[in-house]
């Protein structure tokens, strides 16, 4: 007879409950970040890149801006493309998987702490369960909040039973996302909650504080951490206040999850003496020292697992001011509190208790089943935070980015102009808004556009290739060439910039100077395929036509799938056959 432990039991259930939970989702699209860090990342298309994942940060991002040190993460995509390519319900599987063994570590946990077994099944499903939890799983970027939640439960549940694997858990985390960095802080609250200050000489805590120093020592020398800072989009004292208010947010979000969106209608705190902050600050404060006076207890501790997760967010200034996925690991904490009442009710009234969780479980896998759909499409995402938040104006230039990719032009330029409405120097919107007007043959209005982008984001290097791309289109060439400059100085990487820059080069009948962008673009993008038909052709007419045809050959491979390409492949084709005989 084959004897099934209870964590392995309990797996099996999660990993049958997850699929039918998330199944209306396995395909939904990629969304957001996950375009540039996942769709468009080519360091992600070949596992002899995984060494550079550690050493060089611009891996983690088709753009240039997107610097991240996550070498464990992008390991893991880049695992998903060698098996199965960009499928994305590959990606996703991966991230439920994640999610389902973060709810059995859960499950463990509370069997290690000689909970009653019900209350580890309870702890685990409400955690499988909860609608805060669909965003990381439809949302494949977060895979980050999944898989550093993952290895922070396993080297705290590790931490004294298993000190070694609990290390190497750490390490593992720190490498998925730097919110790891307050597990040693944790550890040794539960050190000291369970054994008081002598638990903390273990050499158990030196290895955790060795890697803690290893890891800061690692962001610092690669300039991840001077990166970050530099980014901040405000001062740290203004976050601290935004952050209070926050996490009481958060609080109200997990005990009331009707309110889920990608961009929460959340306002900026100016001050500490703003009523809000205050009360926040307040209440917070109150259930500081009750936790601390009730410290051996589950719902102390629980208390301050949530806002001991939640800490590295709330320090560090973000773009987005609250967010769902932050809560993924925090909400753990928040757990143990709401299964330790449960708990208290199951042991006075057993059967009340029962119906209790049975209705609460059914109402969170209904819950998280009807939210999967909105991840079904870029325009329901942002439909759905424009609707909770009409003030929004980063839904709204994306709700009308999503229209333009479905060419839906005029409800497109009617976000955007609300956006803009909203928020006036949005440089983002501003290129965005120049791009549809370009695309519809307004050069006029899209000059304006650009031009307006220019005032608020002059760093942005892609106004200066897109007012290149309008000079070109005008016959400008030398005006195009000194544009198409400036946006390589500003970013030595941006393929296509070098490919339009090689044609108004040919333009001024500078052939050489064409041959090296053109050569320049296909090796920082490889699937670039005009790029290599217009490289093809230059070194034609150069008569390199061992070179030309090498390079039609390419172009021909790459352009053949697409539709509005395929009058120049069929053209590569041409040259193909035209430049066989004379190399035989």
């Amino acid at each position: 007879m084959v004897v099934i432990k209870p964590v392995t039991r309990a797996v099996l259930v999660f990993t049958l409950i997850g699929v039918g939970l998330f199944f209306n989702a396995l395909d939904n699209p990629f969304h957001f970040d996950d375009r540039h860090s996942i769709e468009y990342n080519r360091h992600l298309r070949s596992l002899t890149n995984l060494p550079d994942f550690f050493t060089d940060l611009s891996t983690f991002s088709s753009e240039r801006q997107g610097t991240m040190f996550r070498p464990l993460l992008l390991s893991s995509y880049a695992f998903n493309y060698a098996l199965h390519g960009d499928w994305i319900v590959g990606f996703r599987l991966v991230n439920l998987g994640l999610h389902v063994l973060c709810a059995g570590v859960l499950f463990a946990i509370a069997r290690y702490w000689r909970r009653p077994e019900r209350e580890a099944w309870a702890v685990g499903l409400l955690f499988l369960l909860h609608p805060l939890h669909g965003e990381p799983v439809n949302y494949i970027s977060s895979r980050s909040d999944l898989l550093v939640g993952l290895c922070y439960l396993l080297a705290l549940g590790w931490a004294f039973a298993r000190p070694w694997s609990s290390g190497l858990a750490y390490g593992a985390a720190l490498l998925t996302k730097s919110v790891a960095i307050t597990l040693p802080i944790a550890a040794a609250i539960r050190a000291w909650c369970m054994g008081g200050w002598n638990q903390l000489r273990r050499p158990y805590f030196a290895v955790l504080l060795g890697l803690s120093a290893v890891y800061v020592g690692t962001i610092i020398a690669n300039r991840f951490l001077g990166s970050s800072l530099e980014k901040a989009p405000r001062d740290f004292d203004l976050q601290l206040w935004i952050q209070l208010k926050a996490m009481v947010y958060y609080i109200w979000l997990f005990c009331m999850p009707r309110s889920l969106s990608v961009d929460h209608p959340f306002t900026v705190a100016q001050g500490p003496g703003e009523w809000p902050v205050l009360l926040a600050g307040l209440l917070l404060l109150s259930l500081g020292g009750l936790a601390f006076v009730a410290r051996r207890r589950i719902e102390a501790m629980g208390f301050g697992f949530f806002i001991l997760a939640l800490l590295p967010a709330s320090v560090m200034p973000l773009n987005i001011l609250v967010s769902e996925r932050r809560m993924y690991l925090a909400s753990a904490g928040l757990v143990a509190i709401a299964i330790w009442a449960w708990g208290r009710m199951a042991y006075r009234r057993q059967p009340a208790a029962l119906i209790t969780g049975i209705v609460t479980c059914v109402l969170l896998a209904l819950m998280t089943w009807n939210r999967n759909p909105v991840w079904a499409s870029d325009v329901r995402l942002w439909e759905d935070a424009v609707a909770k938040g009409p003030g929004l104006f980063r839904a709204r230039a994306n709700l009308g980015l999503a229209y333009a990719e479905e060419e839906r032009w005029i409800e497109a330029i009617d976000q955007l102009d609300k956006a803009l409405e909203i928020k006036p120097d949005y440089a983002d919107a501003w290129v965005e808004l120049g791009n549809i007007r370009y695309h519809l043959g307004q050069l006029g209005p899209a000059e304006a556009a650009y031009r307006r982008a220019l005032e608020f984001g002059p760093h942005l290097e892609g106004i200066y290739y897109n007012l290149g791309n309008l000079a070109l289109g005008r016959g400008e060439a030398e005006r195009a060439i000194e544009l198409y400059e400036e946006t390589l100085r500003r970013n030595p990487d941006f393929a296509n910039a070098h490919n339009n820059l090689g044609q108004a080069l040919e333009w001024m009948g500078d052939g050489s100077g064409a041959v090296q962008h053109y050569q320049a673009a296909v090796e920082r993008d490889p699937e670039l395929g005009g790029a290599w038909f217009n490289l093809g052709a230059a070194l034609e007419r150069s008569e390199e036509k061992q070179s030309a045809r090498d390079a039609y050959i390419r172009a021909h491979e790459l352009l053949l799938d697409s539709p509005e390409h395929r009058d120049y492949a069929e053209r590569a084709s041409q040259a193909i056959r035209r430049l066989q005989a004379p190399i035989k």
